[in-house]
């Protein structure tokens, strides 16, 4: 018994062996690892960092209010993200000199007192130099073309290098942020806020 059922087996294997391509069965679908296909439209990440929300400021009202600033000049930017095609440009505010004319994206705001933001020291908005010498260090990892006229060396900004430093006052046009994608491609800025820091990530 065991020798015919044997057998049978045998002669089923070979015929399936030799059916037609058009009768066989359909191969299996193996999944292909990820390194192994072509990016497409695949995100690929150009440079991010976090910015760590509680090292604002050793005093405690203080680092409450730099955090404060930085979280309203987010909500003026009006949304988490932008893209900045070839040859467009960021301006931390509006307030441009005339080589860096006609941004695409600002964070739409003058970082003033009656626009929501709290005051320390008498200066209203004060802590969105962190926010701006981030984004400049993020971009310049990134390879965008940065440009800060005015550094931050009279305060150096926790987490990150005193050479990204960037100095801003909405009322000077040189104490600006400016970044150009210098790219042939777009680049986004995805900025995501959590309980105690923003990140920041540019993608192709």
């Amino acid at each position: 018994m065991f020798m015919k059922e044997t057998i049978v087996s045998l002669i089923v294997l070979v015929s399936s062996a030799v059916l037609p391509i058009s009768q066989a069965a359909p191969p299996l679908l193996v999944p292909i690892p990820d390194y192994l296909l072509v990016l497409g439209d695949k995100e690929v990440v150009l440079a991010e960092a976090s910015l760590d929300l509680t090292t604002r400021d050793k005093v405690p009202i203080v680092n409450e209010v730099f955090t404060f600033n930085i979280l309203k000049a987010l909500e003026y930017l009006g949304g988490d993200r932008f893209i900045l095609e070839p040859d467009e440009m960021f301006a931390f505010h509006g307030n441009v000199l005339p080589e860096f004319s006609d941004p695409k994206f600002t964070m739409n705001s003058r970082f003033f007192i009656e626009e929501g933001y709290r005051a320390i020291g008498g200066l209203g908005g004060n802590g969105v130099c962190h926010l701006a010498t981030f984004i400049n260090w993020v971009a310049s990892e990134a390879g965008l073309e940065v440009t800060a006229l005015v550094s931050h060396d009279f305060s150096p900004v926790p987490g990150v290098a005193r050479e990204y430093g960037t100095s801003i006052r909405s009322q000077s046009p040189t104490q600006n942020l400016y970044v150009r994608n210098g790219f042939d491609y777009p680049v986004t800025f995805i900025f995501e806020v959590g309980k105690d820091e923003v990140a920041l990530r540019i993608t192709k």
